[in-house]
C-alpha cells in the first residue's frame, strides 16, 4: 500500500445497519455471492463487532464445506468453494514485516483475501481493497458498517455486493441501506 493510501481513506460509499448477528451474516452473504478471485476485503472494528460473523456469511455464500471461524490463533484460515477465500486475522502480529512474511498478496492469484485488523499491515497489503468499518450502535446488537472502496476493483465488488444485498433485502427484510 502506498504512503498516500495510508494517510487517506476515501469517503465511505455505503452505510448498512445490522440489528443482529443474522443480519451481519446476510450482509456477508451478499459480499460472498459477489466476490471474485483477486478481490480484497478489509474488516476493521472492535473485538466482538461482528467481523468473523460477516466471514461466516462469505463462506456460506461461496458454498465452502469448511465453517468459518476466527483465525486469531492460526492467523490464516482457508475456505474452499466457488471462490477460494483466504481469511486472515492480523491482531496478534506486531509489525508489517510479520504480515509481509505471510505472502498474502500471492494468495490473490487463486482466490480472494479477507483481512481482519488490516491496520497492522496496511503498508504491505494490496492497494485496491474494499474497507468495511464496524461500529457499535446504540443497541447491544446494532452495528453500523461503512463500506469504502479504495480502487476500481473494490468499487466493482461494492457495486455487485450492493445489488445482491438489495435483492436479499427484499427477500428477507433487512434494515434499510443508505448511500452516504
Amino acid at each position: 500500500m502506498s504512503k498516500a493510501n495510508q494517510q487517506h481513506i476515501p469517503t465511505p460509499a455505503l452505510l448498512l445497519t445490522s440489528m443482529s448477528e443474522s443480519d451481519t451474516v446476510r450482509i456477508g452473504q451478499a459480499i460472498g455471492h459477489s466476490i471474485r478471485i483477486g478481490d480484497v476485503v478489509f474488516l476493521s472494528g472492535d473485538l466482538g463487532a461482528g467481523k468473523t460473523r460477516m466471514v461466516h456469511g462469505l463462506a456460506d455464500a461461496i458454498q465452502s464445506p469448511v465453517s468459518a471461524r476466527s483465525p486469531t490463533f492460526v492467523i490464516v484460515n482457508e475456505y474452499p468453494g466457488r471462490v477460494h477465500i483466504n481469511h486472515c486475522d492480523l491482531y496478534r502480529l506486531g509489525s508489517p514485516e510479520e504480515v509481509e512474511d505471510l505472502a498474502l498478496e500471492e494468495r490473490l492469484a487463486n482466490g480472494a483475501l479477507v483481512v481482519e485488523w488490516p491496520e497492522i499491515g496496511h503498508s504491505v497489503l494490496p492497494d485496491d481493497f474494499l474497507y468495511l468499518r464496524f461500529e457499535n450502535g446504540s443497541d447491544e446488537n446494532e452495528r453500523h458498517i461503512t463500506f469504502t472502496p479504495n480502487g476500481p476493483r473494490s468499487a466493482n465488488l461494492l457495486s455487485r455486493s450492493a445489488a445482491v444485498y438489495e435483492s436479499l433485502d427484499g427477500a428477507v427484510g433487512l434494515h434499510k441501506s443508505q448511500t452516504i
